[in-house]
């Protein structure tokens, strides 16, 4: 039955092709710790922070990052790891962008300098109010100018699709309003033909229209100095809606491809020189019953590989996965060594190999239950309480200890079991036991 699961995931694996799905340790890729603050004056309410999470998750999806990982830590922290990618202003600009999206009428604009001769200044901090008079600069065709805006008369609430064009050579991104946005937006530019409206995104002004003609129909562009990408990303963002709060970066890491191949390699030499030494052990140690010990080893492995691949969409291998990997190993040895040393035992009082090998499991395998349950609750607190990547440990380790008992049952056990009915097996020496000269002289007499 072992057997037949172990092929049946190995089919699986290499009929579709699957793999292990590789943390941003082991592939490389860039991690962002951002710091949420709330608007002024109200406290950061944990499901606001859900939220957040959801809706950047909902952009890097778009973006097409493979596999992104997006997670909470503490109570106002939140980490994004984006495998694979590494252009740390993309994903910055993109995860990071609060995307505040109003439409504001232009009171009066003025060139840089004459902005400077009047006394303006461009609004900061504070000054910056939904429903106050500001001032923002503007990059214009040809100059930059200082725009002074009325209050907010439509939200990026109203806009219900974004998509990039091209016109005349130049990225924009066209947007469809909702039905209710539709009327104000009509109401708008049919009271203000031949006024500038301006398309403000965090404070920023992409855009300054003329509006030309009432627009009824409820569509509209922004357009700008835009790249491509920088207009995918516009477009990503207005379709994804505002963050509910202010993100603020703490901290940005860049892991490369190969450092990230390096951890790899030398994760999986520690478990194959791991591996080795149990087995070399167990050789020397129990003899046959080694050959046993080796044999459920490999088919422990086999399972767990197998597991990783089919269930890649859930299962994501990270450097501390490889780690409770490594201590899985030594989890499994220790079931075998539980069960042997109970068998030997019987062996040294004189029953047989093939009357020995149930009494002896059935002693032994309250003991691995039991140590297997310790290690499962520390694994499965672990995985509950802690963050980060020792979340990946933690998960690891808990199916592991969860294999170890099936394969010592299912499989270790029942092989045993077979091999007993053996006559080479009723040598105690072939297993690794040496009875005392009295006992020996005693049963040659």
């Amino acid at each position: 039955m072992v057997l037949l699961i172990l092929a049946g995931l190995l089919a699986a694996k290499f009929a579709f092709d699957l793999k292990p799905r590789l943390g941003l340790d082991l592939q490389g890729g860039i991690s962002l710790v951002y710091e949420a603050h709330p608007a002024k004056g109200k406290v950061l309410d944990p499901g606001v922070l859900a939220k957040t999470v959801d809706k950047i998750r909902e952009r890097v999806d778009k973006l097409g990052v493979s596999e992104p990982d997006i997670t909470t830590q503490g109570t106002k922290n939140v980490v994004v790891q984006l495998p694979g990618l590494h252009d740390p202003n993309r994903a910055k600009d993109l995860v990071g962008q609060t995307a505040q999206l109003q439409f504001r009428l232009v009171t009066e604009s003025k060139s840089e300098g004459d902005a400077l001769k009047a006394g303006w200044k461009a609004s900061t901090g504070d000054q910056r109010q939904p429903d106050k008079e500001i001032i923002l600069l503007f990059q214009g065709e040809k100059e930059k100018v200082y725009l002074k805006l009325g209050p907010t008369q439509l939200t990026g609430d109203g806009i219900k699709t974004a998509v990039v064009s091209v016109q005349n050579g130049s990225p924009q991104v066209d947007f469809t309003l909702t039905g209710d946005a539709t009327k104000k937006f009509a109401d708008l530019t049919t009271a203000n033909v031949n006024k500038q409206l301006a398309i403000v995104l965090d404070y920023k002004v992409e855009s300054a229209p003329n509006i030309k003609d009432a627009i009824t129909e409820g569509k509209g562009n922004i357009s700008g100095n835009f790249t491509d990408q920088q207009a995918k990303d516009l477009a990503i963002v207005i379709n994804t809606g505002a963050l509910p709060v202010e993100l603020k970066l703490l901290t940005e890491n860049d892991v490369t491809a190969t450092l990230g191949r390096d951890s790899l390699n030398k994760g999986l030499l520690a478990g194959v020189i791991g591996l080795a030494v149990v087995a070399l052990f167990m050789l020397l140690y129990y003899r046959v019953l080694g050959i046993v010990a080796c044999l459920g080893l490999i088919v422990f492995g086999g399972l767990l590989y197998g597991f990783i691949c089919v269930l890649n969409n859930f299962w994501v291998l990270t450097l501390a996965g490889v780690a409770g990997i490594i201590v899985s190993i030594g989890i499994a040895g220790d079931s075998s060594v539980v069960f042997f040393e109970r068998l030997k035992e019987d062996v040294k009082a004189g029953r047989s190999m093939r009357s020995s090998v149930e009494t002896a499991y059935k002693s032994a395998f309250r003991t691995i239950v039991a140590a297997d349950t310790v290690s499962f609750a520390a694994a499965a607190i672990l995985y509950l309480f802690a963050i980060g990547s020792v979340k990946g440990f933690a998960l690891t380790l808990g199916i592991a200890t969860i294999f170890d008992v099936f394969i010592s049952y299912f499989f270790v056990r029942p092989l045993t079991s077979l091999l007993a009915e053996r006559k080479f097996f009723e040598r105690p020496a072939a297993i690794g036991v040496r009875l005392p000269a009295a006992s020996e002289g005693g049963d040659a007499g």
